[in-house]
């Protein structure tokens, strides 16, 4: 019977262990919900098609967030698909096309459309019409000048502003009745995992080369020097939130991306926890064949 208690006693120090672990690691990701959000229409288009675009800005985390909101006209589901971009992109990105991922963008969220989802697509932190907030300086630069602090703050408060633009949504009439997918490519997929780790309304997430290798090594090869590298692998090395993840998961990878090796992100891969997960690699680098299009559509469809 003592042997019993003791077991019991070890497994619930590791559970214990465990959770604290996990908050400790996602508590920069944390927020307080708002109660008011200023929430303002700076733009509203019907297409020749139904399809409405809406620029909606609200209150943020710690500043004001533009987003589109766009909806089809036969609108077959509550379900939303947050689309972000990735790093020095922007919104626009997935809307008007400037080169040819984002022609792949544009394609995808039209798809989308066409199949009756409602899309959300917001800037990340000190990217479009929000650069302003790093006096307009490319976030690549914050590398180099080992600008920690607005590293820390691209990647914590863009996940905490997607966190807030939930919370809003959920807050208008029948809001409570949506859910969300989200489909992130490259930066934007690395914030889908960080997001997954601690948002539970999250119904599927698509990571499109999401540079889940090493950290110290990206961020030395963008510029910090090898202290400050440390200092960022510490908390956002992508290993870490593997075993966190809530919702299934996709993986969608290169199998030539100088972001990871496949090894990396098969390990990845193996250390996520839950059950319904999925990798596919393509014969590709960083950017992928407009085959991941149809992909990640197949994948929102799981049942």
């Amino acid at each position: 019977m003592s042997k019993i208690r003791t077991l019991f006693l070890i497994f619930g120090l590791i559970f214990i262990s465990t959770i604290s672990f996990a908050q400790n690691e996602t508590a920069y990701l944390s927020y307080y919900p708002k109660v008011e959000y200023n929430a303002k229409v700076a733009e509203s288009n019907t297409s020749d098609d139904g399809t409405i675009l809406e620029k909606i800005v609200i209150d943020g985390f710690d500043s004001r967030v533009p987003f589109y909101s766009i909806k089809p006209e036969i609108n077959k589901t509550d379900q939303f698909v947050i689309l972000l971009h990735g790093i020095t992109g922007s919104k626009e990105n997935w809307v008007n096309p400037t080169s040819s991922l984002s022609t792949k963008y544009v394609k995808l969220k039209d798809s989308l459309l066409s199949i009756g989802y409602n899309v959300i697509i917001p800037d990340a932190k000190y990217h479009g019409e929000r650069s302003y907030e790093a006096d307009f300086a490319s976030p690549i630069l914050f590398y180099a000048t080992q600008d920690l602090q607005r590293i820390q703050n691209l990647w914590s408060t863009s996940v905490k502003d997607i966190r807030v633009i939930m919370d809003y949504m959920q807050s208008l009439p029948n809001g409570e009745q949506i859910t969300f997918d989200v489909v992130g490519y490259s930066m934007g997929g690395l914030m889908a995992i960080y997001l997954n780790s601690v948002d539970d309304r999250l119904n599927r997430i698509v990571a499109c080369v999401a540079p889940i290798g090493s950290t110290l090594k990206a961020g030395m090869s963008l510029g910090l020097n090898e202290e400050n590298a440390k200092k960022m692998k510490e908390r956002f090395s992508s290993e870490i939130y593997a075993p966190m993840q809530k919702a299934p998961i996709t993986l969608l990878m290169g199998a030539k991306d100088g972001w990871y090796t496949e090894k990396e992100a098969q390990d990845f891969y193996d250390n996520i926890a839950i059950k319904a997960k999925s990798l596919k690699f393509y014969e590709s680098g960083h950017y992928l064949p407009e085959e991941f299009i149809s992909d990640v559509i197949t994948s929102l469809n799981k049942k």
